[in-house]
């Protein structure tokens, strides 16, 4: 069946059939974007382009399902699944698997997850001194970690970290962390996720073998999101790309929102300086909100100076005013809030998830989750870190995979580490050369390690008390066929509780961390029950699965999640995403804009600007189809003071036409007022009729 163009309008149209040569869509708030994209590759298959020659990159799991979905059903399962979809990160490790010595890595080459790199870097700065005793307290894991990912990102090697200039001691700190944790990577046989983008990015540059193929093989490329971005996905694309230069990008300018996280609003601002040929089309029409949302949202990013010329135009005519709500305090606002939402859902029969409270920083959430609680108002809150990404739950998740499934090198290296047995990187190196020469796995080479010469006496008790515990465990493990009462007896007998304690720095602070492990034993035997239920075999491989899959399979089902239940989100969450009903709350200076914004800057990715500021406030704006309250207190409570609150100057823009201010103690106050007044003329009346 041929491809109906008749559904697009002329500019959605346009987009699609520009199939040759470098092409930048400019896709503003709800303008039917991802409709473009999928119909775009249908085109292209329709014009005899093979399904494995076309690429389209997004940046997330998410995304990249919700195309291949729609394109199975504009085309067939088969064709769908031959087409190269997915994220930088997916497409980057398919090709180093592909190639992997081309890339310089192992065929069976790990990738580490964040977790997974948080302990390295831990690793690191305990040997380097920097984290031991109450030294956690001083480098916060996340910093230094993120400064290595920007330094990755922008193809800053170790030697040439060490040049630079260190604003802070954590620059410093990240420096001197850099070179050991990539000789780490190398040890493993191992990459991060930075990798999986950085490394096929120096390698087109560099290798003319490997450019020439990948060029030949991804001829038509397409990328999602184009304004998050950062400087290795856009060499990525440039050298992807090629003489041909068939690269359609897709992005919106305005919502340009992680300049922090390293993406370069330039990328797509410049993208006529990348490539000289380029044509740019704006979808500017837009199908999810209302007028008075829209003009709203113009108003106030028309103040962005770095920023392409454009507009949302509304096909929704009509729709409510936006309500700008102003409380007296915090506590008011958070009850105002409560209020709202009860009685949307109460009396006007509003469906819980579709209404969403939207936030600049996420410890704002919990004044409005525990009136939501009061209220008996089932909600869900998005961002934050999943309990399965937790450090603690990863550790004796590793030990697991060392007691049942000790082929896993990767969980015996991250089980070694934890807690620390003073086996050192050498000591790795010379465990990894032995077993490779013997075709072994890391395990078997640490329970043959009495044969390995050079091993520090340290380094080879820590082993031989390592492998002690492993072969005691699986002992249990084969006796009872359980792994649940072997493995809490491995990690009491590691002394992973008493490491989590002292990591923790509290006692309170240890019991919550171990609530995890908790969780895990209890889901490994429910998982050992449900299967025994069904008369058959444990098969442990499905639970690492379950395991490995439970976030994606979270974001993945975000209908089924969002059921019944309020969202809660920070407005960096909240991109993507869309309500009938959105309170944007907290509209003040040094909230929304965030405060950073008036502080020294350390650099651009990390302390931000007020444009990005704006767009963020943008984004917030356009998440809502049929009504928005944006809400503001004039105090707040800080360290026990009432302390005045200014307006964020981001309401000044709005247009005066299209707001309508709802001041929670004048109206109040009015509302007495009313009351007695009335009460008043009745008693009047009354009197007059005697």
């Amino acid at each position: 069946m041929a491809l109906d163009l008749s559904g697009l309008n002329p500019d959605q149209r346009a987009a699609v059939c520009a199939t040759e040569g470098p092409l930048l869509v400019l896709a503003g708030a709800g303008s039917g974007k991802t409709r473009v994209i999928t119909h775009r590759v249908v085109y292209l298959l329709e014009r005899g382009v093979a399904p494995g020659n076309i690429v389209a990159l997004s940046f997330t799991n998410k995304a990249a399902d919700e195309m291949r979905e729609r394109l199975m059903k504009m085309t067939s399962k088969a064709v769908a699944d031959a087409l190269v979809l997915g994220t930088f990160h997916s497409v980057g490790a398919a090709m180093m698997r592909e190639q992997p010595d081309q890339f310089g890595v192992p065929k069976k080459f790990g990738i580490l997850d964040q977790g997974d790199v948080y302990g390295l870097v831990r690793a690191v700065l305990r040997d380097l001194g920097l984290h031991g005793q109450g030294a956690e307290r001083r480098f916060d894991l996340g910093a230094i970690v993120q400064r290595i990912s920007l330094w990755k990102n922008d193809f800053v090697s170790p030697a040439d970290a060490q040049g630079l200039y260190f604003e802070t001691e954590y620059d410093e700190a990240a420096a001197a962390v850099y070179g050991p944790y990539e000789e780490r990577l190398r040890a493993l046989g191992a990459v991060d996720f930075d990798d999986l983008i950085c490394r096929v990015a120096t390698t087109l540059e560099e290798n003319a073998e490997a450019r020439a193929y990948w060029q030949g093989k991804f001829r038509y490329l397409m990328v999602d999101e184009y304004q998050d971005t950062n400087r290795a996905q856009l060499e990525v694309v440039r050298r992807l790309a090629g003489e041909r230069e068939n690269v359609c990008v897709v992005g919106d300018d305005d919502q340009a929102i992680y300049g922090w996280r390293g993406a370069k609003v330039a990328n797509i601002l410049g993208f006529d300086m990348y490539f000289k040929r380029a044509q740019t089309i704006k979808l500017e029409q837009n199908y999810r909100s209302y007028a008075p949302i829209c003009r709203c949202a113009n108003a106030v990013i028309r103040r962005n100076t770095s920023r392409h010329e454009k507009e949302l135009v509304p096909q929704r005519r009509g729709g409510d005013k936006v309500t700008l709500v102003v409380a007296p305090d915090g506590d008011q606002e958070a009850r105002w809030i409560g209020r709202t939402i009860y009685r949307e859902i109460k009396e006007r029969g509003t469906k819980p998830e579709d209404i969403a409270v939207l936030y600049r920083s996420a410890k704002q959430c919990d004044a409005i989750e525990a009136l939501l609680q009061e209220h008996g108002l089932a909600y869900r809150i998005l961002g934050g870190q999943a309990f399965y990404d937790k450090k603690q739950v990863k550790d004796a998740l590793a030990y697991l995979k060392v007691m049942i499934a000790p082929k896993d090198d990767l969980a015996t290296r991250r089980a070694l580490d934890v807690p620390s047995r003073g086996v050192g990187l050498k000591t790795i190196e010379h465990l990894s050369e032995f077993a490779r020469h013997r075709n072994l796995s890391l395990a078997e080479a640490i329970h043959r390690s009495d044969e390995i010469a050079d091993i520090p006496s340290r380094a080879a008790a820590g082993l031989r008390s390592f492998s002690a515990a492993i072969k005691r465990a699986q002992a249990h493990f084969y006796s009872s066929g359980s792994a649940v009462a072997p493995l809490q007896g491995l990690l009491e007998g590691v002394g992973l509780r008493e490491y989590v304690l002292k990591e923790a720095g509290s006692e309170a602070a240890a019991a919550a961390r171990w609530d995890g492990v908790v969780w895990l034993l209890e889901a490994l035997g429910r998982f050992e029950q449900r299967a025994r239920a069904k008369g058959g075999h444990v098969r442990y491989n499905d639970f690492f699965q379950v395991m490995n899959a439970s976030k994606d399979k979270d974001e993945g089902d975000e209908e089924d999640a969002a059921r019944g239940k309020v969202t809660l989100s920070t407005l960096h969450s909240a991109k993507g995403l869309e309500w009938p009903l959105v309170l944007l709350i907290g509209c003040e200076e040094g909230i929304m804009p965030h405060k950073r914004v008036s502080a020294p800057r350390i650099s651009d990715a990390i302390a931000g600007d007020i444009e990005e500021e704006r767009r963020l406030f943008y984004v917030g704006i356009t998440r809502a189809r049929d009504r928005l309250y944006i809400t503001r207190a004039a105090t707040r409570l800080e360290r026990g003071a009432e302390v005045p609150r200014k307006p964020s100057r981001f309401l000044d823009d709005l247009p005066e036409a299209d707001i309508q201010v709802h001041d929670i103690a004048r109206d109040e106050r009015l509302g007495h007022d009313n009351i007695a007044s009335m009460a008043e003329a009745f008693l009047a009346n009354l009197a007059k009729g005697l």
